[in-house]
Protein backbone atom coordinates (compact mmCIF):
# COMPACT_ATOMS: atom_id res chain seq x y z
CA UNK A 1 0.00 0.00 0.00
CA UNK A 2 1.58 3.40 -0.98
CA UNK A 3 1.54 6.21 0.63
CA UNK A 4 -2.09 7.86 -0.86
CA UNK A 5 -1.62 11.06 -0.13
CA UNK A 6 1.75 11.89 -1.53
CA UNK A 7 1.19 10.02 -4.55
CA UNK A 8 -1.87 11.99 -5.43
CA UNK A 9 0.36 14.96 -5.22
CA UNK A 10 2.76 12.94 -7.50
CA UNK A 11 0.71 12.02 -9.56
CA UNK A 12 -0.87 15.38 -10.27
CA UNK A 13 3.09 17.16 -10.46
CA UNK A 14 3.64 14.41 -13.00
CA UNK A 15 0.65 14.57 -15.25
CA UNK A 16 1.26 19.01 -15.62
CA UNK A 17 5.06 18.04 -16.46
CA UNK A 18 4.24 15.57 -19.33
CA UNK A 19 2.66 18.73 -21.36
CA UNK A 20 6.03 20.70 -20.55
CA UNK A 21 7.99 17.40 -22.02
CA UNK A 22 5.61 17.84 -25.25
CA UNK A 23 5.98 21.27 -25.60
CA UNK A 24 9.67 21.04 -24.82
CA UNK A 25 9.79 18.14 -27.88
CA UNK A 26 7.95 21.14 -30.11
CA UNK A 27 10.65 23.25 -29.51
CA UNK A 28 13.25 20.81 -30.26
CA UNK A 29 11.47 20.16 -33.74
CA UNK A 30 11.10 23.57 -34.85
CA UNK A 31 14.90 23.68 -33.60
CA UNK A 32 15.89 20.55 -36.39
CA UNK A 33 13.31 22.10 -38.69
CA UNK A 34 15.31 25.33 -38.83
CA UNK A 35 18.66 23.80 -39.52
CA UNK A 36 16.76 21.09 -42.23
CA UNK A 37 15.84 24.15 -44.14
CA UNK A 38 18.94 26.01 -44.22
CA UNK A 39 20.07 22.24 -45.43
CA UNK A 40 17.46 22.92 -48.15
CA UNK A 41 18.45 26.04 -49.48
CA UNK A 42 22.15 24.73 -49.79
CA UNK A 43 20.66 22.17 -52.08
CA UNK A 44 19.35 24.30 -54.21
CA UNK A 45 21.76 26.46 -54.28
CA UNK A 46 24.66 23.73 -55.18
CA UNK A 47 22.14 22.89 -57.77
CA UNK A 48 21.38 26.14 -59.25
CA UNK A 49 25.42 26.64 -59.66
CA UNK A 50 26.23 23.06 -61.08
CA UNK A 51 22.91 22.73 -62.97
CA UNK A 52 23.15 19.23 -64.86
CA UNK A 53 20.75 20.85 -67.50
CA UNK A 54 22.47 23.59 -68.51
CA UNK A 55 24.66 21.47 -71.14
CA UNK A 56 23.22 19.84 -74.20
CA UNK A 57 25.48 16.48 -74.51
CA UNK A 58 24.16 13.41 -72.06
CA UNK A 59 28.24 12.59 -71.23
CA UNK A 60 28.63 16.46 -69.91
CA UNK A 61 25.18 15.53 -68.20
CA UNK A 62 26.59 12.83 -66.40
CA UNK A 63 29.73 14.22 -65.39
CA UNK A 64 27.86 17.99 -63.76
CA UNK A 65 25.57 15.28 -62.08
CA UNK A 66 27.79 13.43 -60.04
CA UNK A 67 30.11 16.64 -59.35
CA UNK A 68 26.52 17.78 -57.66
CA UNK A 69 26.19 14.35 -56.02
CA UNK A 70 29.76 14.68 -54.44
CA UNK A 71 29.16 17.74 -53.31
CA UNK A 72 26.08 17.41 -52.02
CA UNK A 73 27.30 14.53 -49.91
CA UNK A 74 29.46 16.71 -48.33
CA UNK A 75 27.10 19.27 -47.36
CA UNK A 76 24.11 16.91 -46.33
CA UNK A 77 26.97 15.31 -43.95
CA UNK A 78 27.97 18.58 -42.30
CA UNK A 79 24.59 19.45 -41.41
CA UNK A 80 23.23 16.57 -40.11
CA UNK A 81 26.12 16.20 -38.11
CA UNK A 82 25.61 19.35 -36.57
CA UNK A 83 22.07 18.46 -35.92
CA UNK A 84 23.00 15.48 -34.17
CA UNK A 85 25.54 17.15 -31.73
CA UNK A 86 22.98 19.77 -31.33
CA UNK A 87 20.22 17.34 -30.20
CA UNK A 88 21.83 15.28 -27.89
CA UNK A 89 23.39 18.07 -26.38
CA UNK A 90 20.12 19.08 -25.47
CA UNK A 91 19.18 15.40 -24.51
CA UNK A 92 21.70 15.53 -21.81
CA UNK A 93 20.85 18.61 -20.37
CA UNK A 94 16.60 17.28 -20.53
CA UNK A 95 18.27 14.14 -18.77
CA UNK A 96 19.59 16.43 -15.79
CA UNK A 97 16.70 18.27 -15.78
CA UNK A 98 13.95 15.35 -15.81
CA UNK A 99 16.37 13.85 -13.18
CA UNK A 100 16.05 16.57 -10.54
CA UNK A 101 12.51 16.95 -11.34
CA UNK A 102 11.92 13.38 -10.91
CA UNK A 103 13.81 13.75 -7.06
CA UNK A 104 11.82 17.24 -6.57
CA UNK A 105 8.27 15.50 -7.51
CA UNK A 106 8.81 12.64 -4.93
CA UNK A 107 9.73 15.25 -2.15
CA UNK A 108 7.32 17.76 -2.88
CA UNK A 109 4.65 14.65 -2.70
CA UNK A 110 6.18 13.21 0.64
CA UNK A 111 6.48 17.12 1.90
CA UNK A 112 9.96 15.71 3.10
CA UNK A 113 12.94 15.42 1.39
CA UNK A 114 13.75 12.03 0.76
CA UNK A 115 14.87 11.58 -3.08
CA UNK A 116 18.39 12.18 -4.08
CA UNK A 117 19.16 12.50 -7.58
CA UNK A 118 22.93 13.59 -7.45
CA UNK A 119 24.46 12.30 -10.99
CA UNK A 120 27.26 13.38 -12.27
CA UNK A 121 28.12 14.94 -15.82
CA UNK A 122 29.52 11.88 -16.77
CA UNK A 123 26.67 9.86 -15.61
CA UNK A 124 24.09 12.35 -17.39
CA UNK A 125 26.05 11.68 -20.73
CA UNK A 126 26.51 7.78 -20.37
CA UNK A 127 22.66 7.68 -19.82
CA UNK A 128 21.61 9.55 -22.95
CA UNK A 129 24.50 7.47 -25.25
CA UNK A 130 23.44 4.46 -23.70
CA UNK A 131 19.33 5.92 -24.98
CA UNK A 132 18.25 3.82 -27.97
CA UNK A 133 15.27 4.27 -30.25
CA UNK A 134 14.01 1.14 -31.49
CA UNK A 135 17.10 -0.77 -30.44
CA UNK A 136 19.64 1.59 -31.71
CA UNK A 137 21.67 5.13 -30.77
CA UNK A 138 20.12 8.30 -31.30
CA UNK A 139 23.60 9.41 -33.40
CA UNK A 140 23.22 6.33 -35.79
CA UNK A 141 19.85 7.30 -36.62
CA UNK A 142 20.68 10.83 -37.93
CA UNK A 143 23.46 9.34 -39.79
CA UNK A 144 20.72 6.85 -41.07
CA UNK A 145 18.47 9.92 -41.90
CA UNK A 146 21.29 11.80 -43.55
CA UNK A 147 22.21 8.50 -46.03
CA UNK A 148 18.49 8.43 -47.05
CA UNK A 149 18.28 12.17 -47.25
CA UNK A 150 21.39 11.57 -49.76
CA UNK A 151 19.72 8.75 -51.59
CA UNK A 152 16.51 10.56 -52.06
CA UNK A 153 18.35 13.47 -53.48
CA UNK A 154 20.39 11.38 -55.52
CA UNK A 155 17.19 9.30 -57.05
CA UNK A 156 15.25 12.88 -57.40
CA UNK A 157 18.20 14.03 -59.75
CA UNK A 158 18.26 11.11 -61.71
CA UNK A 159 14.77 10.57 -62.69
CA UNK A 160 14.37 14.71 -63.31
CA UNK A 161 17.32 14.48 -65.43
CA UNK A 162 16.30 11.06 -67.27
CA UNK A 163 12.64 12.76 -67.97
CA UNK A 164 14.15 15.99 -69.10
CA UNK A 165 13.46 18.19 -66.06
CA UNK A 166 14.09 21.59 -66.05
CA UNK A 167 16.69 23.14 -63.36
CA UNK A 168 13.15 24.77 -61.56
CA UNK A 169 11.42 21.46 -61.62
CA UNK A 170 14.44 19.70 -60.11
CA UNK A 171 14.54 22.37 -57.58
CA UNK A 172 10.67 21.28 -57.46
CA UNK A 173 11.65 18.22 -56.49
CA UNK A 174 13.72 19.38 -53.83
CA UNK A 175 11.43 21.50 -51.82
CA UNK A 176 7.77 21.07 -53.80
CA UNK A 177 5.80 23.68 -55.72
CA UNK A 178 3.11 22.99 -58.69
CA UNK A 179 3.25 21.23 -61.73
CA UNK A 180 0.62 21.89 -64.88
CA UNK A 181 -1.61 22.98 -61.80
CA UNK A 182 -0.74 19.54 -59.53
CA UNK A 183 1.27 19.70 -56.31
CA UNK A 184 4.53 18.21 -56.28
CA UNK A 185 5.78 17.53 -52.63
CA UNK A 186 9.24 17.84 -52.23
CA UNK A 187 11.73 14.93 -50.59
CA UNK A 188 12.96 17.70 -48.03
CA UNK A 189 9.30 17.73 -46.68
CA UNK A 190 9.58 13.99 -46.21
CA UNK A 191 12.82 14.58 -44.59
CA UNK A 192 11.28 16.65 -41.94
CA UNK A 193 9.07 14.10 -40.91
CA UNK A 194 11.36 12.03 -40.03
CA UNK A 195 13.49 14.04 -38.32
CA UNK A 196 10.00 15.01 -36.45
CA UNK A 197 9.56 11.54 -35.59
CA UNK A 198 12.99 11.09 -34.08
CA UNK A 199 12.81 13.93 -32.57
CA UNK A 200 9.63 12.94 -30.54
CA UNK A 201 10.96 8.80 -29.78
CA UNK A 202 14.36 10.15 -28.39
CA UNK A 203 13.50 13.32 -26.59
CA UNK A 204 10.46 10.89 -24.77
CA UNK A 205 13.28 7.96 -24.73
CA UNK A 206 16.03 10.27 -23.06
CA UNK A 207 13.37 12.14 -20.75
CA UNK A 208 12.02 8.80 -19.38
CA UNK A 209 15.71 7.04 -19.14
CA UNK A 210 16.50 9.78 -16.39
CA UNK A 211 13.37 9.32 -14.61
CA UNK A 212 14.16 5.34 -14.21
CA UNK A 213 17.63 6.39 -13.34
CA UNK A 214 16.41 7.85 -10.76
CA UNK A 215 13.50 5.60 -9.41
CA UNK A 216 16.53 3.07 -9.45
CA UNK A 217 18.80 5.55 -7.18
CA UNK A 218 15.35 5.93 -4.80
CA UNK A 219 14.33 2.05 -5.24
CA UNK A 220 14.49 2.64 -1.26
CA UNK A 221 11.60 4.43 -0.60
CA UNK A 222 9.61 3.63 -3.95
CA UNK A 223 7.16 0.82 -3.74
CA UNK A 224 6.52 0.70 -7.56
CA UNK A 225 6.74 2.59 -11.42
CA UNK A 226 3.28 3.01 -12.72
CA UNK A 227 2.77 3.27 -16.66
CA UNK A 228 1.27 6.60 -17.86
CA UNK A 229 0.02 6.52 -21.68
CA UNK A 230 -1.03 9.58 -23.38
CA UNK A 231 -4.67 8.63 -24.58
CA UNK A 232 -6.15 10.32 -27.29
CA UNK A 233 -6.57 8.80 -31.23
CA UNK A 234 -3.38 8.28 -31.64
CA UNK A 235 -2.07 6.07 -28.92
CA UNK A 236 -1.50 2.48 -29.89
CA UNK A 237 -3.18 -0.20 -28.02
CA UNK A 238 -0.40 -1.43 -26.84
CA UNK A 239 0.11 1.49 -25.17
CA UNK A 240 -3.51 2.02 -23.67
CA UNK A 241 -3.55 -1.28 -22.54
CA UNK A 242 -0.72 -0.59 -19.98
CA UNK A 243 -1.94 2.63 -18.99
CA UNK A 244 -1.99 2.83 -15.22
CA UNK A 245 -0.53 -0.53 -14.55
CA UNK A 246 2.54 -1.17 -11.69
CA UNK A 247 5.55 -2.37 -12.10
CA UNK A 248 8.74 -3.27 -9.65
CA UNK A 249 11.39 -0.20 -9.77
CA UNK A 250 13.95 -2.48 -10.16
CA UNK A 251 13.58 -5.27 -12.72
CA UNK A 252 9.87 -3.81 -13.96
CA UNK A 253 7.91 -6.75 -13.17
CA UNK A 254 4.28 -6.71 -13.20
CA UNK A 255 2.27 -5.85 -9.64
CA UNK A 256 -1.48 -7.41 -9.99
CA UNK A 257 -0.87 -8.33 -13.95
CA UNK A 258 0.57 -10.53 -16.58
CA UNK A 259 1.07 -7.70 -19.12
CA UNK A 260 5.14 -7.45 -19.61
CA UNK A 261 6.93 -3.87 -19.39
CA UNK A 262 8.65 -4.36 -23.22
CA UNK A 263 10.98 -1.74 -23.92
CA UNK A 264 9.39 0.66 -21.41
CA UNK A 265 7.81 3.44 -21.35
CA UNK A 266 8.79 6.05 -24.80
CA UNK A 267 10.70 3.34 -26.11
CA UNK A 268 8.06 0.90 -26.97
CA UNK A 269 7.37 1.59 -30.59
CA UNK A 270 8.45 4.54 -32.89
CA UNK A 271 7.29 7.59 -31.72
CA UNK A 272 5.87 6.73 -28.23
CA UNK A 273 4.83 9.31 -25.83
CA UNK A 274 3.72 6.95 -22.84
CA UNK A 275 6.01 8.14 -19.51
CA UNK A 276 5.62 6.91 -15.86
CA UNK A 277 5.28 7.77 -12.41
CA UNK A 278 6.73 6.91 -9.56
CA UNK A 279 4.16 5.32 -6.39
CA UNK A 280 6.11 5.65 -2.87
CA UNK A 281 6.29 3.39 0.03
CA UNK A 282 3.39 3.63 2.73
CA UNK A 283 4.56 5.56 5.42
CA UNK A 284 4.80 3.19 8.16
CA UNK A 285 7.29 1.38 5.38
CA UNK A 286 8.73 4.17 5.24
CA UNK A 287 9.34 5.08 9.52
CA UNK A 288 6.82 7.39 10.01
CA UNK A 289 3.94 6.32 12.32
CA UNK A 290 1.11 8.10 9.97
CA UNK A 291 -1.80 6.70 8.92
CA UNK A 292 -2.39 6.72 5.26
CA UNK A 293 -4.67 9.15 4.13
CA UNK A 294 -7.91 8.60 1.57
CA UNK A 295 -6.97 6.62 -1.37
CA UNK A 296 -8.57 6.70 -4.89
CA UNK A 297 -8.19 10.56 -5.37
CA UNK A 298 -6.04 13.08 -6.81
CA UNK A 299 -4.99 16.03 -5.78
CA UNK A 300 -6.22 19.19 -7.72
CA UNK A 301 -6.04 22.65 -6.98
CA UNK A 302 -9.93 22.85 -7.71
CA UNK A 303 -10.32 20.13 -5.10
CA UNK A 304 -10.04 16.18 -4.97
CA UNK A 305 -10.64 14.06 -8.29
CA UNK A 306 -10.70 10.52 -9.53
CA UNK A 307 -6.75 9.34 -9.45
CA UNK A 308 -7.40 7.25 -12.85
CA UNK A 309 -8.84 11.06 -14.49
CA UNK A 310 -7.23 11.47 -18.19
CA UNK A 311 -5.07 14.40 -19.04
CA UNK A 312 -7.96 15.89 -20.77
CA UNK A 313 -10.24 15.73 -17.96
CA UNK A 314 -7.53 16.54 -15.42
CA UNK A 315 -7.33 20.04 -17.63
CA UNK A 316 -10.65 20.75 -17.63
CA UNK A 317 -10.47 21.07 -13.44
CA UNK A 318 -7.76 23.14 -13.76
CA UNK A 319 -8.50 27.58 -13.40
CA UNK A 320 -8.64 29.36 -16.84
CA UNK A 321 -5.73 31.19 -15.93
CA UNK A 322 -3.86 27.58 -16.01
CA UNK A 323 -5.34 26.49 -18.60
CA UNK A 324 -3.72 29.61 -20.73
CA UNK A 325 -0.66 28.94 -19.19
CA UNK A 326 -0.42 25.78 -20.28
CA UNK A 327 -1.66 25.32 -23.65
CA UNK A 328 -1.76 29.66 -24.60
CA UNK A 329 -4.10 31.93 -24.52
CA UNK A 330 -5.37 31.57 -27.54
CA UNK A 331 -5.41 27.78 -27.84
CA UNK A 332 -6.94 27.08 -24.58
CA UNK A 333 -10.12 29.55 -25.36
CA UNK A 334 -9.99 27.66 -28.78
CA UNK A 335 -10.55 24.12 -26.86
CA UNK A 336 -12.78 25.69 -24.54
CA UNK A 337 -14.84 26.74 -27.04
CA UNK A 338 -15.16 23.01 -28.74
CA UNK A 339 -13.12 24.64 -31.76
CA UNK A 340 -10.12 22.42 -32.10
CA UNK A 341 -9.67 18.86 -30.19
CA UNK A 342 -7.64 17.98 -27.41
CA UNK A 343 -5.15 16.12 -29.85
CA UNK A 344 -4.52 19.21 -31.88
CA UNK A 345 -3.31 20.50 -28.91
CA UNK A 346 -0.61 17.72 -27.61
CA UNK A 347 2.22 18.19 -29.75
CA UNK A 348 2.76 21.91 -28.16
CA UNK A 349 3.09 23.51 -31.76
CA UNK A 350 2.99 26.89 -31.35
CA UNK A 351 4.17 26.97 -27.66
CA UNK A 352 7.09 25.83 -27.79
CA UNK A 353 8.89 25.38 -23.97
CA UNK A 354 12.79 25.88 -24.30
CA UNK A 355 15.17 23.62 -21.90
CA UNK A 356 15.64 26.60 -19.81
CA UNK A 357 12.06 27.58 -19.37
CA UNK A 358 11.79 23.76 -18.22
CA UNK A 359 13.92 24.29 -15.75
CA UNK A 360 12.97 27.76 -14.27
CA UNK A 361 9.33 25.83 -14.10
CA UNK A 362 10.62 22.67 -11.64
Amino acid sequence: MAADGANDRIADLFTRHAIDILRVEAGQQKAIRALLTELEGDLVAQLARIDPTGVPRESAKAARLEKLLTQVRDTIRVSYRAASSQFIGELRELADIEADFTAKAINDGLTIDMATANFTRAQIVALVDGVLVQGAPVAEWWSRQAGDTLQRFTDAMRLGIAQGDTSAQLIQRIRGGTRNGEPVTGFMEITRRNADSLVRSATQAAAERARQATYDANADILAATVWTSTLDGRTTLQCAVRDGLRYTVLGHKPIGHDVPWGAGPGSLHWGCRSSSRPETKSWRELGFDIDELAPATRASVNGQVAADLKFEDWLAKRSQAEQDDILGNGRAALWRDGKISFRDLLDGNGRELSLAELRARI
